[in-house]
């Protein structure tokens, strides 16, 4: 490898990493709003979900729906439940 890529790489890295450690201070989350954030909350205390044109639903009734109505678990001899195909542009 000549000099100049040498170069290029080494200030491409001291570059990468001052701009992480310059940027870390606007990324970082205090630790009274980590605490919050970990500590869970009540489903009354949750505002009420826009469903569109479903309407405005409480996050309760939601918890209650998914409850009695659980997602059907899928059956492993049944295959999957559309064909996936991955095609270029």
């Amino acid at each position: 490898m000549d000099r100049a890529s040498l170069v290029f790489c080494a200030l491409s890295v001291v570059l990468a990493l001052a701009m992480s450690i310059l940027g870390y201070p606007f990324a970082v989350v205090g630790a009274d709003k980590l605490s919050q954030w970990r500590t869970p909350a009540n489903a009354e205390a949750l505002p009420d979900v826009n469903l569109g044109e479903f309407g405005t639903v409480s996050v309760s009734e939601l918890i209650e729906y998914y409850m009695e109505n659980p997602p059907a678990q899928p059956v492993p001899s049944a295959g999957s439940a559309r064909e996936v195909r991955f095609q270029g542009c």
